[in-house]
Order: C-alpha cells, then structure tokens, then sequence
C-alpha cells in the first residue's frame, strides 16, 4: 500500500518484488520500483549501478481537486550507488550496521538534475529464524521534478482553486522504514514491511500537501518469500 501520488493522503495497492542473487561476481538485487547490479563487493563495500521507478501523477489521484492539476510524468532514474558495512557486533555478536547512499539522473530526459538519498540501516537477528532491520532514510530531488510535482501555476490555481506556489528542489523526505522477516521452514519466510516519511521544506509546505494532501507519507507490505 502507497499513496495514490507524492503527497497525497489517499492510498493504493500495488503488487512489489524484492530479491537478491549473486551471478558470476555480480550481485543482483531487485526492491519494489528499482534494481541494483552490484560490481564490487570487499571489505564491507558494495558498489555498482541501479536503476529505480519515481512515480509521477495522472488525473485520478482520487482527489477531484487535485485531479484538475496537470500530470506529472514518471521518472525513470539511473546511476551508482555504494554500501559500506560500518560495524558489526554491537548489540550481540550477529547485528550489523550499514550506510548507504546513491545518485542517479532521469533518463527519460523529463527531469532535468540530481535525484539523491543516503541511509543508514540497522540489521539483527531477533531469534534463530527472525531477522530485524530498522533503515533511516533521506532523499532529494531536483528543481524539475519539485516543481512538476509540488508546484501550482496559474492555470493550474484557476482550474483547481489551489493557491499559485512554487516548490525548488532540496531535501524531499525523511523516513524510517521496518522489516521483520520470519523463516517458516528451511527455505520459505513470510516478510513484513511498514514505512513512514515526512516531506520537508518546499515539498511539505505545497498547497497540494498542506490542503489537500499529507505531509506523512506511509507505506506497508506483505510478501512471501523463497530461498534456493
């Protein structure tokens, strides 16, 4: 479950993938919108490229005010990202702890500058078959996207009755997103997953936000899951 477009206080379900696999050296992972080639991995560094998803918004957001406002097309972001293991052993002798950031460009040409976002994530075994992961996240974008997205022109002011306002690129979110993973039998696992982020400085402070939308943006998932 999503919300229907950024900022929007009203929800979706879509269906979500995630998996991981090493091929020839080449790690392979695939969360939700994006997926990832990892090219090096040693002493606690991985590296490589991704591509990921950004949604835009049509005119059926299920807000018949927002609807009236011109779409917003979708992104498709690529570029490099890097992990580093930070610390193991905290806690008990099986946790770790990860930072991660990565920067990207849309290549459908319709976002012009810098899609970006770091976090830093905590994973420890609750029990023989319970793995825990807390991520804490921040992300931002450019002027293009903030503006298509965020902003409302005059005509759009005069079709919706929104006031005419302009969002600038900067921080979008922060968020925290939990994972508790229990392994059923050997090769088999139920995942759950819930979010929740907040939308910052011209992002938040958006008509489109603070009139008709949310600023606390939440998500939630459910999956099955497979080892071979």
């Amino acid at each position: 479950a999503i919300p229907e477009s950024p900022g929007a206080d009203s929800y979706r379900f879509i269906p979500f993938a995630a998996g991981r696999v090493r091929l020839e050296g080449v790690v392979l992972q695939v969360e939700g919108p994006g997926i990832s080639a990892g090219f090096i991995d040693q002493n606690g560094i991985e590296a490589g490229a991704y591509v990921r998803y950004y949604g835009g918004r049509d005119d059926d957001t299920g807000d018949i005010v927002v609807d009236l406002l011109p779409e917003a097309d979708n992104a498709v972001v690529t570029g490099g990202f890097v992990r580093y293991l930070a610390a193991e052993g905290l806690l008990n002798p099986y946790d770790r702890v990860y930072f991660s950031g990565r920067l990207g460009m849309d290549v459908t040409g319709e976002y012009s500058g810098v899609f970006w976002s770091g976090s830093a994530a905590y994973a420890t075994p609750l029990s023989r078959t319970t793995l825990f992961i807390a991520n804490l996240s921040v992300s931002g974008s450019p002027d293009d996207y903030a503006d298509a997205l965020f902003s409302v022109t005059a005509n759009g002011s005069a079709a919706s009755g929104l006031p005419v306002y302009t969002a600038q690129s900067g921080i979008q979110d922060i968020g925290l997103t939990l994972f508790l993973d229990q392994q059923v039998t050997d090769n088999w696992s139920v995942t759950g997953i819930f979010g929740v982020s907040r939308l910052q400085g011209d992002y938040a402070d958006s008509p489109i936000v603070t009139i008709r939308g949310d600023d606390m943006q939440y998500f939630a998932g459910l999956g099955i899951g497979r080892r071979f």
